[in-house]
């Protein structure tokens, strides 16, 4: 069952995946590309490639932090090798959420609910998201004529300021109120229900606020990371890009990753880096040389997740 699945997401990401990339790819000069990477700085990339180490441990971690909050223990070994098999199927389905549906299915092993266990994660990335689209609206504050002459900024700015104000929403105790009417039976119920019960299990953080803030401080740890990852990859391209504008453009390229557009955000988030880099005179070849890299290491870490998935019990 487990090869199967495999498989038919390989055949999924070649297939649609292929025909999203032909458009943004048919752009590029390939020469270029080689040449950009034959004289990348090696040291650099290998240096960027370990910082996965600490956000793999860091995400598991903080995700151990508040699942412990809700009475769940669970061992940081099974949450690292559940992480590893979620970026695999990040990296062949839809959206980079794709791989957090295995992580509620693991974590449920050891929750009381699959809904406790889908609170958990999602609140887990959820204050990742919100900790890196705060770096995008802070910084963009010093960089003002760059988000007006970059749309893709400006788009991705309203895109996280509309998520954002609809997880609020959802929190605010009229929400709760909205989802106890309606109908009292049938399958309507059933989802209101349920719907109900995930928003009290995220809710309930407020009754454990130092497990939350610190799943929050090693939010921002590993965010930085992500940020200070972005950046040596540039640096290894001898790109001429402003180490504080990572802070702006790189989480809005991963925001814009999310959407349940390509496998993987595959040609989204090669767009995006095309119409960024223009900004700074840099050629659609640059950009999807810097994409290359990022999309090899996911795929790295991808097949370490697909052995683990193969060859777990």
């Amino acid at each position: 069952m487990r090869r199967k699945t495999l498989f038919f997401l390989l055949r999924l990401v070649l297939g649609l995946g292929g025909l999203v990339a032909v458009f943004v790819f048919s752009r590029a000069k390939f020469p270029e590309i080689g040449r950009a990477l034959q004289g990348a700085n090696w040291a650099l990339l290998v240096l960027s490639f370990s910082l996965h180490a600490f956000g793999l441990f860091a995400s598991a971690y903080r995700w151990q932090i508040l699942a412990k909050a809700q009475g769940d223990r669970i061992p940081l070994g099974f949450l690292t090798k559940s992480y590893l098999i979620g970026k695999f199927f990040n990296t062949f389905l839809p959206t980079s959420f794709g791989g957090d549906v295995v992580r509620i299915w693991d974590g449920s092993k050891f929750s009381s609910s699959i809904v406790k266990s889908s609170a958990i994660v999602v609140v887990e990335r959820m204050t990742g998201v919100i900790v890196l689209f705060l770096f995008a609206l802070v910084a963009s504050l010093g960089r003002l004529e760059m988000a007006g002459r970059v749309p893709f900024i400006g788009a991705a700015m309203a895109l996280g300021f509309v998520g954002l104000a609809g997880t609020v929403a959802f929190l605010l105790p009229a929400a709760g109120r909205a989802l106890r009417r309606g109908p009292t039976r049938g399958f309507i119920r059933k989802t209101l229900d349920k719907m109900l019960l995930f928003r009290e299990a995220v809710v309930a953080y407020r009754r454990y606020p130092k497990p939350f803030f610190r799943a929050m401080l090693w939010a921002v740890l590993l965010q930085l990371n992500v940020i200070l990852y972005f950046i040596l990859i540039g640096k290894a391209l001898g790109l001429p890009i402003p180490a504080f504008d990572y802070f702006i453009f790189i989480p809005l390229v991963l925001l814009v990753q999310m959407l349940p557009v390509t496998i993987n955000g595959l040609g989204v988030r090669e767009g995006a880096y095309v119409a960024i880099f223009a900004y700074y005179g840099l050629s659609s070849s640059a950009a999807l040389s810097y994409s290359f890299i990022d999309l090899a290491y996911s795929l790295i870490i991808g097949a370490v997740g697909a052995l683990l998935y193969l060859t777990r019990k």
